[in-house]
């Protein structure tokens, strides 16, 4: 295997970051996603006091980030945040970066994030929600406004600030094709496996099927998708409530 400082996976939400997160740990390399680091069990995949000290200290201008003693990387927030990924970049001399698109069909990018992102609202900052659950959603969505410019989602808004970071990723390894691996759209992970990641890394290519992992979305889309069957909500993004089961008269 190539040496490197860290991995940062800098692909968007809802671009296989977990499934990024998961094959690199299958390679033995240790990245946290949402400050959960691999291995460590959690049904939604995040850490969220790591997250939150994260973000203390980013907003200090400290990117001599604490979790970064214990693993080799990070994957979603905060590294896909351009303004942090740069720092970290000269934090961390080195270090190998990972993008994964989805270009194919942007609009089903856009509905998997209003589930997401909408869904995670609903739980963290409902009438039952903890004061940590408060606190650790904040976070995020002081991290979504990094990414997209505004915290509320809208799908022009965040349709555009998708192409815009795909646009700086690009111009910003412009001259250094050897640190980034560019993965045009999911589809290619289904396709060619753990190929595109080994061939990155200079390892031998991993047996078995890449690593394709959704278990933290389903509460938050069960949350979307209840309120918007429920009439709470309207999606943004044309997503239809979910069919009513149709009752059997019983003669």
């Amino acid at each position: 295997m190539r040496k490197f400082n860290k991995v940062f996976v800098i692909a968007l939400p809802r671009c296989a970051t977990v499934s990024m997160c998961d094959a690199l740990g299958m390679l033995g390399i240790r990245t946290a996603h949402l400050g959960r680091i691999y291995g460590e069990q959690s049904v939604e995949h995040n850490h969220p006091e790591r997250l939150m000290r994260m973000h203390e200290q980013i907003q200090a201008d400290d990117f001599g980030l604490d979790i970064l003693r214990s693993c080799d990387g990070l994957a979603d927030y905060p590294a896909c945040a351009s303004s942090v990924f740069v720092r970290l970049d000269k934090q961390y001399p080195g270090s190998l970066f990972i993008n994964v698109r989805r270009d194919s069909d942007p609009s089903k990018w856009l509905q998997s994030v209003e589930r997401q992102f909408r869904g995670l609202e609903l739980l963290k900052l409902g009438k039952q929600s903890t004061s940590e659950e408060k606190a650790f959603m904040r976070t995020m969505q002081s991290f979504r406004c990094m990414t997209f410019g505004q915290v509320e989602f809208s799908a022009e808004v965040f349709q555009a600030a998708y192409y815009r970071y795909q646009d700086f990723v690009a111009d910003y390894f412009a001259g250094r094709p050897q640190d980034l691996l560019q993965i045009p759209d999911v589809s290619v992970l289904d396709d060619e496996g753990f190929g595109p990641l080994c061939k990155f890394l200079e390892c031998d290519i991993a047996h078995g099927e890449f690593p394709c992992r959704n278990d933290h979305s389903q509460r938050p889309h069960q949350a979307f998708m209840s309120a918007l069957s429920a009439g709470k909500i309207k999606s943004l993004t044309g997503i239809q409530p979910e069919p009513r089961p149709t009752s059997v008269e019983l003669s």
